[in-house]
Parts: C-alpha cells; sequence; structure tokens
C-alpha cells in the first residue's frame, strides 16, 4: 500500500504536508492520524498501511514538523493553532467527518476540535494522553525538546534513541530501533543526523512553561460525552497515569480503555492488542 504525498496552506499562509493511504471505501470514515510534540507523520506508516486496506487514512505533519513548513512566529506553536490548521486540512480534503488517532500533543488536538467543533469527530482514538498530564513526564521531554543535537552517522542516531528509551519498549529489535530513528531524524544536506522539527519548538515550549497559568483540562474531556472515545496506554507512561485512566472512564459515557503491555509513552498502535481494540473500536462506530 503507497501513499500520496501532499501539500495544503494554513490560514495562515504556512505549506503543511499530508499523506494519504489508500482511496479506500468511501462509505468508511476515514483515519486522521495526529502525531505527538515532536514527531511526525512517519510515526503511523505501518499503522496507516494497515487500515488503508478498507478506508482512507491521512497522516499529517504539523507544523515546524517533518516536512511541513516552520513557523517564523515560534509563539504558535501550540494546541489551538494546530487545531486551526486540522479544520483547515478537513476543508481542504472537503471531509465532513473523521476519527483522529492522536498520540500525546495530537490526543490534546483531537480533543480541541471535539470541542470547537463536535460533529466532524465519529469517535476519538488517544494514544497515551489525557485530561491530566504527569509532572514526571513533562520534565522528561522538557530535558531533550530543542536542545539542538547534531549527530554525525544514523548508527549514532540508532544507538542514541535505543538508549534513551530503551527501557520503554523492551521488545524492540534491530530493525524496530532502525525505523524510530529515522522517524526521529532526518540527514541534512551536509550529511550530519538532526531531529527533524523546529528547534524553536523548545523555546516554545519553555516559555510556555515559564508563564504556565494552570489549566484544567477536564472540562474540555467532559463536553466530549457525545463523542464515542478510545484511549490507549502505555502500562509503563509517565504521561498517563493508571488513576487519570480510570477517572476518565468513569467522567465519559462511551468510553473504551487498553492498557498495552511492554510500552511506555507511547504505544505504537501496531501491536496485537492495540490493532484488535482499534479495529473493534472503529467498526463499532
Amino acid at each position: 500500500m503507497t501513499f500520496q504525498e501532499k501539500y495544503y496552506d494554513s490560514h495562515d499562509g504556512l505549506k503543511l504536508y499530508y499523506r494519504q493511504y489508500g482511496t479506500g471505501d468511501q462509505d468508511k470514515t476515514p483515519l486522521l492520524c495526529l502525531h505527538g510534540l515532536t514527531r511526525n507523520s512517519r510515526d503511523f506508516d505501518r499503522f496507516a498501511r494497515h487500515f488503508a486496506k478498507g478506508r482512507r487514512v491521512y497522516s499529517l505533519d504539523i507544523r515546524g514538523r517533518g516536512q511541513s513548513a516552520y513557523d517564523p512566529d515560534y509563539g504558535n506553536y501550540q494546541i489551538p493553532v494546530y487545531a486551526q490548521d486540522v479544520l483547515t486540512f478537513l476543508t481542504h480534503e472537503k471531509l465532513d467527518r473523521v476519527i483522529p488517532v492522536g498520540t500525546s500533543m495530537g490526543g490534546l488536538i483531537s480533543m480541541t476540535i471535539g470541542a470547537i467543533k463536535p460533529d466532524v469527530l465519529a469517535g476519538i482514538i488517544l494514544n497515551d494522553i489525557g485530561p491530566d498530564i504527569d509532572p514526571k513526564g513533562i520534565e522528561r521531554i522538557s530535558a531533550f525538546v530543542g536542545n539542538g543535537i547534531t549527530l554525525d552517522s544514523w548508527q549514532q542516531a540508532i544507538n542514541g534513541v535505543k538508549v534513551i528509551n530503551g527501557s520503554m519498549f523492551p521488545d524492540y529489535d534491530a530493525e524496530d530501533w532502525d525505523r524510530f530513528a529515522r522517524s526521529t531524524f532526518r540527514e541534512k544536506q551536509d550529511g550530519t543526523i538532526a531531529p527533524d522539527y523546529d528547534q524553536a519548538i523548545g523555546t516554545a515550549i519553555r516559555e510556555s512553561a515559564e508563564n504556565a497559568v494552570p489549566v484544567d483540562l477536564w472540562p474540555l474531556f467532559t463536553s466530549l460525552a457525545p463523542i464515542p472515545i478510545l484511549t490507549l496506554r502505555g502500562e509503563n507512561s509517565d504521561i498517563l497515569a493508571a488513576e487519570t485512566l480510570d477517572r476518565m472512564g468513569r467522567e465519559h459515557p462511551r468510553f473504551t480503555a487498553l492498557t498495552v503491555p511492554n510500552r511506555a509513552h507511547t504505544p505504537d498502535l501496531t501491536e496485537d492488542i492495540s490493532l484488535r481494540a482499534i479495529n473493534d473500536f472503529i467498526s463499532a462506530l
């Protein structure tokens, strides 16, 4: 299953990239894949190929990541702007109903869209994210975002992601780590290897943290009550606590939860247990 590479223009004029996998059954609601903070559309490649056998699957590079344009104003690297970008994409593709598959930051974008325009979402799949974000995970992520690291070779990149993430994905083999590295980094014109996102995102995160006013996301989550939600949690996640997942189930009337073993932040979504749960969820919508 191959994919088409496409672009659209954001509301403020940035050229943004996305992939379309397959043409699928036009009667089936498309899946819309939204990645995490420093990730990109490549994270969903195997997932998209799996589901594109029966329906269209779109995978976006959020502004500042992958092949999407970097924003000259790093102050725009925030959830409300990303949500507007996704709504602009839906208009561009003439999609009036989708099922977002949101990993981490992508899940926050999905919830925001659900609050702004609930009718466009047939359901929501959240990957290791919820209304409460564990401070331990925020501290871990903040330590490396925007650190400007440059590596000399792909092997160095592979070794690096394995050292940092090895305990989170204990069953990964050499092929998995190679794929992880190549979804995380890009090769620059001079042959060096660098993270595949705008380093100014780190600046935006740090400034937001310094000026942050605590925001309670539970009202946002409970406003999604009419929309069925499936949430997957890595059993060792330092972002989505088990207690938060339990509360989500109590607060939402159409909620399904799955804990994925041998995963931290985040599940790949291609684990057998994840694929079965996602297939059951979208088939029931």
